[in-house]
């Protein structure tokens, strides 16, 4: 089927005259009565579409009678183009389709685009509620979650081991602008070791998705030799034994050796949503990635957890059925680990409804993921998330980041304030791994577009 020839004749039969407009639900009744397959290949042609570069191979080149009074289109592109690309972008929307955000994203981020506007039939007035709908994909979530990590850790910084009594005593209303500071002395809209290391675990995955550890290492190691001021010690611990003894398996087992039970900080859950964004509800190689540094079983439930709840918000479940989900018995996990989220589903009932004196933020693993879903499931916002998180003191990036990874993914990136997500140093960062991460899940999980 030539998809690209039947939603031009699409467009051009619904015009009521021609010198009207068409109508692009043209396109969307194209679907009706389609085997899946064919629709699959249907919505392949639309996100293909959605690029300015896009050239109908069936649209005439012919000038129209008022093309040269009109706004000027970018070189080789016919009026029809433009209303395929239009037109492919609010059946995207209208349908659900993932694929299609980060493509229009850079559509809207080229400078021609907004020269365009004039010749625009419908998305001078509809793509603020496209790109809306479209962020609500997972594609979209996944963007999301990493904004509300990286926002939530550039806000925490700044009030990082405090208490709770001190930080209400210098912000009677909440701690709630990103302006840098903390022990570290971070710049405004820097992020920590919590987004850093989130990070080289993105990229990492990025390169070898199959069997990220190596590469994952890379980056750790890197990042660690660059200097940072706020290494955690059991991060610390670990990337010295890998630097001694050249293999991640001798490294996590010298820090077994060395730290025992006290290998079961928060390190290993603060990086791990990059994992969640690529691998789906198969929390094992964010397991293996936590292992690296971080050789417990309790941080090992604490990643399952985590994990398989920010997969459900990435798929639109509300957040009490996504920590339902989180919390379910791990099919083939080990006795230690499986008995370790046994326990944290234990400790986590009736969460919602304890009071704030009742919350521990420190850096046990398990303190800081019962910290984060306790302001996760007590708000109904990113933002109101993310503060009640780094209010609560003591580790206080860490338990924001844990949860703005949460909200960001069950609100998506939208409901990140935009005066947190413009002061971020280095946003282009968090979206180019967003997108690659998508990228990573697509291809291990075949056709599914939403």
């Amino acid at each position: 089927m030539d998809w690209e020839l039947r939603i031009l004749q699409a467009l051009e039969g619904s015009r009521p005259g021609w010198d009207e407009p068409p109508d692009w639900r043209a396109v969307l009744a194209l679907y009706e009565g389609l085997a899946p397959d064919e629709a699959a290949a249907l919505d392949r042609t639309v996100v293909r579409m959605i690029d300015l570069g896009y050239r109908n191979p069936h649209a005439s080149r012919e000038p129209g009678p008022f093309d040269q009074i009109e706004v000027s289109l970018p070189a080789g592109m016919a009026p029809a183009d433009l209303l395929c690309i239009e037109a492919a972008v609010l059946v995207a929307a209208e349908r659900g389709l993932g694929d299609a955000y980060f493509p229009f994203l850079r559509l809207m981020s080229v400078p021609t685009w907004h020269v365009i506007q004039g010749r625009l039939t419908w998305l001078a007035r509809e793509a603020l509620d496209a790109q809306r709908r479209l962020s609500l994909t997972r594609a979209g979530r996944g963007l999301g979650a990493l904004l509300g990590l990286a926002a939530a850790d550039a806000l925490g910084c700044t009030v990082e081991f405090m208490s709770r009594e001190a930080i209400r005593a210098r912000w009677p209303e909440g701690h709630r602008e990103i302006v840098g500071g903390g022990p570290f002395g971070f710049p405004a809209g820097d992020w920590t070791d919590d987004t850093a290391m989130a990070v080289a675990v993105g990229r990492g995955i990025l390169e070898q998705p199959d069997d990220p550890v190596d590469a994952v290492g890379r980056h750790f190691v890197a990042w660690f030799q660059s200097g940072p001021p706020d290494v955690g010690n059991t991060c610390r611990t670990a990337i010295n034994a890998f630097l001694r003894l050249g293999s991640w398996e001798a490294a996590s087992a010298a820090v077994r050796a060395e730290l025992g039970q006290w290998a079961a900080g928060n390190g290993a859950l603060m990086r791990t949503l990059p994992a969640a964004l690529a691998y789906g509800p198969d929390p094992a190689q964010a397991i293996r990635i936590g292992r690296m540094t971080h050789p417990h079983p309790e941080s090992d439930a604490a990643i399952a957890v985590y994990h398989r709840t920010v997969d459900a918000l990435l798929e639109g479940a509300a957040p009490a059925e996504a920590l339902e989900a989180g919390l379910a018995p791990l099919p083939g996990a080990e006795p230690e680990v499986g008995a370790a989220i046994a326990d944290l589903a234990r400790r986590l009932s009736g969460l919602a409804s304890r009071s704030a004196e009742r919350i521990r933020s420190g850096g046990y693993v398990v303190e800081t993921l019962e910290a984060a879903l306790w302001a996760f499931l007590r708000t109904d916002s990113l933002e109101e998330c993310v503060v009640l998180a780094v209010n609560l003191g003591d580790d206080a990036d860490t338990v924001g980041a844990v949860a703005g990874g949460l909200a960001g993914a069950a609100y998506g990136p939208g409901a990140v304030p935009r005066r947190w997500s413009q002061a971020l140093r280095r946003r282009a960062v968090i979206d180019e791994l967003a997108a690659g991460l998508y990228g990573v899940f697509r291809a291990r999980q075949g056709d599914t577009r939403k």
